[in-house]
């Protein structure tokens, strides 16, 4: 049995994964969160309250960074490698594109690190995925980091990893733009101000999907906390864990900079358009 602790209750993704991972065999065995762990320990009777991040790394075998305040995550990353605790990190993954790099790099190294957004396993987006696709449409609501990133991960699904640069346009949306795939493809991606979700994706001879929570949680779930727990098995690059972040940090500095492609190795590190506190 994996034991698994959580960092930070505050979005629903705590009481959605609990029950998925307890059918995997890693149920939730301790929380972190000076405000709701209580009230999640009142739902789910047995989970142990820790005090601090070294308290929960050393009483789980796998700890999960969750939450909204991606300005956290890689204080609290840092901490738990140090630690040498296996780390699932939520999306957004961090927030500037140095915080990203220094992730990937960690990543890279002797730490083992995945997560993400769910978009980028949904199965009925990877049950469609072929080689010579050029193009691709992605639309969803909601903020343009937090929600976009589904997005930008669900275009990921269908064409596979590999972003290389982006565009922005000003425009009415939260924000829209154009990201760059290594194999030539285009990804078209708006994220509109407004309700949350309607995650979708289309494109050239593909069908109009709409992936379902119900598949693409467990798949994230079975496919990333597999990783981290199976010894020798095949981690991430670190590229690859940070890329639908580092697209959409590429498509806000080319909308305030003229709108010319912009790589993603060529991001300001300190670039930070969008705050997690803000969200």
């Amino acid at each position: 049995m994996t034991r698994v602790g959580m960092v930070d209750l505050s979005t629903s993704h705590p009481g959605i994964f609990a029950p998925i991972l307890a059918g995997l065999g890693m149920p939730v065995h301790a929380v972190l969160d000076p405000v709701a762990a209580q009230a999640f320990r009142r739902r789910h009777p047995g989970v142990v309250v820790a005090g601090s991040l070294a308290e929960l790394a050393g009483m789980c075998d796998v700890v999960m960074l969750l939450g909204a305040d991606w300005d956290e995550r890689l204080g609290q990353l840092t901490e738990l490698a140090a630690l040498d605790v296996p780390v699932f990190v939520d999306k957004p993954m961090a927030g500037t594109a140095g915080e990203l790099r220094e992730l990937a790099g960690l990543a890279d190294g002797p730490a083992r690190i995945d997560g993400g957004s769910a978009l980028r396993v949904a199965p009925e987006a990877v049950a469609v995925r072929r080689p010579g696709r050029t193009a691709v449409e992605v639309v969803c609501g909601g903020h343009p980091f937090y929600y976009g990133v589904h997005a930008v991960a669900l275009a990921t699904a269908v064409l596979g990893p590999g972003l290389v640069g982006a565009r922005g346009v000003a425009s009415e949306r939260a924000i829209e733009g154009v990201v760059h795939h290594a194999r030539g493809a285009e990804i078209r991606v708006a994220v509109s101000a407004g309700v949350a979700g309607g995650f979708s994706v289309t494109g050239p001879g593909l069908p109009r999907i709409e992936p379902a929570a119900e598949a693409f949680y467990p798949a994230l779930l079975r496919d990333a906390m597999t990783r981290l727990t199976t010894p020798g098995m095949d981690r991430r690059p670190g590229r690859e864990l940070v890329e639908c972040e580092l697209a959409l940090l590429a498509m806000a500095w080319s909308a305030v900079n003229g709108g010319d492609v912009v790589a993603l190795d060529a991001v300001p590190a300190a670039f930070r358009p969008w705050r997690g506190r803000d969200r």
